[in-house]
């Protein structure tokens, strides 16, 4: 086989570790009856895996050098479907991929676009494992009143419980990136009975609009200030409260009672 250019526009970091490789299709509860979503098939090691375990995998790769490689790997696996394309520009409602498993290995510039496109999509999934950058990782985990909780951390954990299930470490991967990596499960789940999702995001936005300001000052535009006081006072939280101190749960009603004022 001939060697790999690794191309850092593309953000090619593989891995080859047979035993992390197997951890990873654990972690992303992959198994003989899984519908698997491969995002970035990269050197097809993970692939391999993926489609000894699981039932179908529906896998992407953008670099067509790669190409004559994962043919190979097609060759090999009638389980296996090859999609040569930006995962970016794919209709996912084109591929029948109800109650699939994602395992994907991110680009860190890509990380965002990615992970919002899958929770666009988020009833085609019982649940999604990305392997990214561990700084963004904790931030989709982060607890309230900590630094990293946020936009990201409040927006994901209402809709999936999420969990990191192990740090990578940079020298795991061939090249090796300058900074190491997390695999973080999410599982969907409807605890909260959100409503309008898309309204909800943007309700968050305008919450985070500004750091330091407090929660009132940053919705202050979108609602009357008297209402969104009183509404923290019933929450149990003051005026003065800051968006990194309420937790999700809270935020969802906040959201809820302010919409119906």
């Amino acid at each position: 086989m001939e060697k790999i250019n690794y191309k850092k526009s593309l953000g090619q970091n593989f891995l080859y570790d047979k035993n992390l490789l197997n951890a990873i299709a654990s972690d992303g509860l992959v198994d003989s009856s899984s519908t698997v979503l491969e995002i970035g098939a990269g050197a097809g090691t993970l692939t391999r895996v993926l489609c000894e375990r699981a039932k179908r995998v529906v896998s992407f790769e953008i670099d067509l050098s790669l190409k004559p490689r994962l043919d190979e790997l097609t060759n090999e696996f009638i389980n296996l479907e090859m999609h040569y394309q930006d995962f970016m520009e794919s209709d996912l409602n084109a591929l029948d991929l109800k109650s699939a498993r994602v395992v994907a290995n991110i680009p860190y510039y890509i990380t965002t676009p990615i992970s919002f496109k899958l929770v666009d999509n988020i009833d085609k999934f019982k649940s999604i494992l990305v392997l990214i950058q561990k700084e963004v990782a904790e931030r989709f985990a982060a607890q309230p009143k900590t630094k990293d909780y946020g936009i990201t951390s409040v927006i994901l954990q209402s809709i999936f419980d999420v969990k990191i299930t192990r740090i990578v470490k940079k020298e795991c991967f061939t090249p090796s990136p300058k900074v190491d990596s997390a695999l973080v499960l999410l599982v969907p789940h409807n605890k909260y009975k959100i409503g309008n999702f898309v309204e909800f995001k943007q309700f968050v936005h305008s919450a985070f609009a500004m750091r330091r300001k407090t929660l009132v000052n940053n919705l202050k535009n979108d609602f009357d200030k008297q209402k969104i006081v009183d509404a923290l006072k019933i929450l149990n939280f003051n005026e003065n409260a800051r968006p990194e101190e309420i937790d999700v749960k809270n935020f969802i009603n906040l959201f809820k009672m302010l919409k119906n004022a």
